[in-house]
């Protein structure tokens, strides 16, 4: 077992220092090679990995002066993660170590690429911790290879992708699924995408396919079927302080349904228009998500799943002052084709709501040249099924060097659906290590 695992060390790490060696192969270009290349139009490009600001940086290309490519080598982190329930007498539940090897570096005249491999050692006491394996987990976190030629840029590999406005309210920004509210993590889990835009002077024209969407399983309830692709299309155009968006697409629902019917899990496509919109008044941000999303599956009573639509809409707001950050959203989910008879699943299965509320109050500050920074979010639902209160405290005295503390706590009613989160309780302690 250990001969394998050290065999994936292996080829993950030969793989990385590929990547990085094209630095060197690169750097030999000469002024002239770069002055035959054509760059796209500036645009904002949709995936969180590959922005503007990431692959066409002044690292790479000073306005049209530049030059030659350079890389950013080998990067390596290592973040050490504590977490206890204070409510049992501060027993572990979270307790892992996680190393990182990241790389990035420019492929030939026209590619880019970046990639992040993640071996995570799950200790005694963490409830993910399954072996006594060299690593608990091995895997790439990130892998993105991008060939940008004129005004079109593809994008192959494991990335995130955000569309619409409101972050994590699950309207329009439902590629990349979001993390559990209890795990300590606040990204969003990467996906392998397949991707395409197309730039004009104030619009863009995108598009997706996912590859192998995740799902997030049900303990102990296999799925019925497999997995299917899902794909997305989107339009978008830039205004002067007003942006705005149309989308469309075939979706794989980022968590399976339980059928109460038959004890089995379901993760069916469904159909997905969207429009997003957002308008900047000074350093302040007004945002707005809606979405029509056809076929989504629902339990009928225990008769089994029925396919209903759904409407959702989400609006968010951001006050910026200096350092200093307001965060308000609210996010509503309206059946269309809403019967008494519809349960949710739950501890014990509950009547489903028409409509769901959910509002969100977050504020984030930092100081002494961001060397502290603090949030606190709270979550709220409409007639107080669930309350969640969030924070953290940031301590980076070097850019090598970062500490956080952050807790959660979590309130609901044992006769509505999050139930089984009343009484949540959780500490986490995290050490941050980079080179």
């Amino acid at each position: 077992m250990l001969m394998k695992v050290q065999m994936r060390v292996w080829c993950l790490c030969c793989l990385a220092l590929w990547a990085s060696g094209q630095t060197h192969a690169n750097s030999k270009m000469t002024i002239d090679d770069l002055s035959e290349v054509t760059l796209p139009e500036q645009g904002v490009y949709e995936e969180n990995l590959l922005t503007d600001d990431d692959v066409f940086t002044d690292e790479l290309f000073v306005q049209d002066n530049i030059v030659v490519g350079q890389t950013k080598g080998l990067q390596l982190s290592i973040e050490h993660t504590l977490a206890v329930n204070p409510q049992r007498s501060y027993e572990r539940t979270n307790h892992a170590t996680d190393l990182r090897l990241v790389s990035e570096a420019p492929i030939g005249l026209l590619g880019y690429a970046e990639l992040e491999l993640k071996a995570i050692q799950y200790w005694q006491g963490d409830s993910l911790k399954v072996s006594d394996n060299a690593f608990s987990l091995l895997d790439i976190e990130h892998l993105a290879l991008q060939y940008s030629l004129a005004d079109i840029s593809i994008n192959l590999g494991r990335y995130v992708m955000s569309w619409g406005e409101v972050e994590g309210s699950g309207v329009i920004d439902v590629i990349n699924p979001v993390p559990n509210l209890t795990s300590g993590l606040t990204d969003l889990k990467p996906q392998w995408l397949l991707s395409g835009s197309y730039y004009m002077p104030s619009a863009q024209m995108s598009w997706f396919v996912g590859l192998d969407p995740s799902v997030t399983e049900i303990p102990n309830v296999a799925l019925a079927h497999g997995v299917e692709k899902e794909w997305g299309a989107k339009y978008g155009h830039t205004g002067l302080g007003t942006d705005w968006a149309v989308y469309a697409g075939r979706m794989v629902p980022n968590s399976a349904v339980l059928n109460l019917a038959t004890s089995t899990a379901f993760a069916t496509p469904y159909q997905w228009i969207g429009y997003s919109w957002n308008k900047a008044m000074q350093d302040d941000l007004v945002k707005f998500d809606v979405a029509y999303k056809r076929g989504l599956e629902h339990n009928h009573g225990y008769t089994g799943l029925a396919s209903s639509n759904r409407l959702d809409t989400a609006v968010g707001l951001e006050l910026n002052h200096g350092d200093q950050k307001w965060d308000a959203s609210i996010t509503v989910q309206h059946w269309l084709n809403y019967q008494s008879s519809y349960l949710t699943p739950s501890l014990t299965p509950v009547a489903s709501n028409q409509t769901d509320v959910t509002m969100s109050l977050g504020l984030s500050d930092s100081f002494n040249n961001d060397q502290y920074n603090w949030a606190l979010t709270h979550i709220d639902t409409a007639q107080g099924a669930l309350r969640a209160i969030t924070g953290e405290i940031t301590w980076q005295p070097t850019d090598q060097w970062q500490s956080s503390l952050s807790f959660i706590t979590i309130a609901a009613q044992s006769t509505k659906a999050y139930a089984s989160l009343d009484g949540t309780q959780r500490l986490f302690l995290k050490t941050k290590f980079s080179y």
